[in-house]
């Protein structure tokens, strides 16, 4: 069971750490994954000069010996899962320290998976949200391989037990490509999708609302982006309201733009709508490498008031050992502005060129696992 603290405690505690981040704004504290570990680490950006530096803080103690495939985070709790163990996910606080990861035991459907996946049991998605009615904690696993393979669960934190999800027809015929990660932002999960089977088509965005287990309509993209392009979600976690954040980078021209949202509804059917201008855009053919193109492992987050994104991927394609690289942008307010300034900075060494990597502000909060 997931609760929250007496109120009086958390406020006290809250006020705490909002002056604790309003004294170290230009410095704040990131969530990392690389090479399979978990870590803090902290950007500089109060030097303009260096522009941004991202420092090493602290190992998560709970998770220092744990290798980690992918990580999910909602409202300062940690979904994780693990690079070896495929039957059971990792859920932690890392306020509470150690003493709190919880273990949740789950099973796979062997013979769908070892027919159309090849046995591949790391083909699964995840979602990690919570019921804006109830503040109940829940995860959605599924695969979304029409017409071969579909198969959505829920997990209730409450009742600590899986069951099958039984969702309407989708009448816009799409699905969640395989490998596609979520976002979850106000207790919901977005992800990319597009037209099944269907490899010309044009992608947009779907919620998925953990109050009504539902699916949102398809929602709109502020670009027209299709299947080869890349595109990479992110949040302005730092920012309140929440807004979604969207990096896209087309295959044909290599430009890439970063656009924001408008504030997000805690109803995913409400809509979706985008700020009027892009964020930041650069020309990576340019910056980089003509023929550069960010995977879509990649991962970034923004600072609005800076006007800086990091972008964190890999420097080689060749499937060799190589170097996780941190691709700083600063500037570049618009398409037609050719102003953006640029720097890599190497994070660290990998050995593992296909693990995927991931980064997000770090907003601690009082959940507690029980």
């Amino acid at each position: 069971m997931l609760s929250r603290c007496d109120h009086l405690f958390a406020n006290k505690h809250l006020a705490h750490l909002a002056a604790e981040a309003a004294k170290k704004k230009d410095h704040p504290l990131v969530v990392t994954m690389m090479n399979y570990r978990v870590e803090l680490m902290r950007l500089d950006l109060s030097n303009e000069d260096k522009v941004v530096v991202v420092n090493p803080e602290a190992k998560l103690a709970g998770l220092d010996q744990i290798d980690v495939r992918e990580i999910f985070h909602c409202d300062g709790l940690l979904l994780c899962i693990p690079k070896e163990d495929h039957y059971r996910l990792l859920v932690w606080n890392p306020y509470w320290g150690r003493g709190q990861p919880r273990w949740i035991e789950h099973t796979h459907n062997h013979d769908l998976v070892d027919t159309h996946l090849f046995g591949r049991l790391d083909r699964y998605s995840y979602g990690l949200g919570y019921n804006n009615s109830s503040s109940q904690y829940k995860i959605l696993r599924f695969i979304d391989y029409p017409p071969n393979f579909v198969e959505f669960k829920i997990y209730d934190f409450n009742s600590d037990s899986w069951r099958i999800l039984d969702l309407p027809p989708r009448p816009d015929n799409w699905n969640i490509k395989l490998g596609e990660r979520g976002l979850s932002l106000n207790g919901n999960t977005y992800w990319f999708a597009s037209e099944a089977l269907n490899f010309d088509a044009i992608c947009f965005l779907v919620c998925f609302d953990f109050t009504t287990e539902t699916f949102s309509p398809p929602l709109p993209l502020p670009f027209e982006a299709f299947h080869d392009d890349t595109l990479i979600l992110s949040s302005s976690s730092s920012e309140y309201p929440p807004q979604l954040v969207v990096l896209f980078q087309s295959a044909d021209t290599s430009e890439m733009e970063i656009w924001i949202s408008n504030t997000i509804e805690q109803q995913p059917n409400a809509g979706l709508s985008w700020n009027s201008k892009v964020f930041l855009s650069a020309n990576i053919e340019q910056l980089i490498h003509p023929q550069w193109l960010f995977l879509r492992s990649a991962c970034f987050f923004i600072d609005q008031e800076k006007k800086v994104a990091v972008v964190f991927d890999k420097n080689d394609r060749s499937g060799v050992s190589t170097r996780e690289i941190a691709y700083i942008f600063v500037g570049g307010g618009g398409v037609d502005d050719d102003g953006s300034s640029f720097k890599q900075q190497v994070v660290k060494e990998s050995p593992y060129p296909f693990c995927y990597s991931d980064a997000f502000y770090y907003v601690p909060s009082l959940v507690q696992l029980n």
